[in-house]
């Protein structure tokens, strides 16, 4: 397809469009996109939808996470914004999110730089494996995320640093980093439900530093990050706010069935690039 690139300086673009953007493939990803933002604000992984969808109509892996990142940052603000209105978010909450989001930001932008050098066969895996015995404890421990433990919320600098890798990783991929920090903050003793409201607003700031470095790259289609985007903004609204309803058993239930999806999708991933 033709690009029309939008010149920054000298040789330099800020960003490329394609001429040939055809409606259908708009209008399956605003879909898609509702399906990924309504999961992906409780608890992450929307780019199960994203990813593949981006696949099918002919994106490389590097250029459909690309694109995903701008429609993230809309997912992410969006689902902050919900359940800010719906009081699940305190300022308290909210300051500590955008301070660890800054280290997220700074995963983010190593994460984006690394992804066109690194193989990411042996990474697929190792996630795999991580969340698949982060699925142990969601089965077998029934309390898990339901209660608040404010004693282990004090290891703020090993909660920091757990959100500087898991940010390379989302800025990597993309895919799972949400359920990833989701896992990590009630590791960290938030229930469910404070950890999909301060993931979000992590996760602003973490999409947000990795499209940038992908837009100076220029990886992004914009014509499909915008309607993807749209399709996230109003599946993360309405998610988000069931999500603050139902409370931390959906959360649970809802973070288990994507959790089972993440692993199988890393897996087969892993086996299709080992063929």
């Amino acid at each position: 397809m033709d690009r029309n690139c939008v010149r920054l300086r000298r040789n330099k673009f800020l960003f490329c469009y394609h001429h040939s953007v055809q409606l259908f493939p708009l209008v399956l990803l605003v879909a898609g996109g509702f399906i990924g933002g309504f999961f992906g604000s409780a608890v992450g992984s929307a780019g199960l939808i994203s990813l593949p969808l981006l696949i099918l109509l002919g994106f490389s892996p590097h250029a459909a996470v690309a694109t995903t990142r701008p429609a993230a940052v809309v997912l992410e603000l969006v689902s902050a914004i919900r359940y800010w209105r719906e009081g699940k978010l305190t300022m308290r909450e909210l300051q500590k999110g955008l301070l660890l989001g800054i280290f997220g930001a700074a995963g983010g932008v190593i994460g984006a730089f690394v992804i066109s050098t690194v193989s990411d066969q042996t990474l697929r895996l190792l996630f795999a494996l991580v969340i698949s015995s982060m699925l142990l404890f969601l089965v077998t421990k029934k309390n898990w995320g339901m209660h608040e433990r404010p004693e282990r919320q004090k290891h703020f600098a090993i909660l920091a640093l757990s959100t500087l890798l898991i940010g390379i990783y989302g800025g990597f991929f993309g895919f799972t980093f949400g359920t990833l920090m989701t896992i990590a903050l009630v590791a960290f003793g938030f229930t469910l439900l404070q950890g999909a409201a301060l993931a979000r607003v992590i996760g602003i700031l973490t999409s947000f530093a990795a499209a940038v470095v992908f837009a100076f790259q220029s990886s992004i289609n914009y014509p499909y990050a915008a309607a993807l985007g749209l399709g996230f903004g109003i599946g993360a609204w309405v998610g988000a706010g069931v999500g603050a309803r139902k409370g931390n058993t959906y959360m649970k239930k809802l973070l288990v069935a994507v959790v089972v999806c993440s692993v199988l999708k890393l897996l087969f991933d892993y086996l299709q690039s080992a063929v």
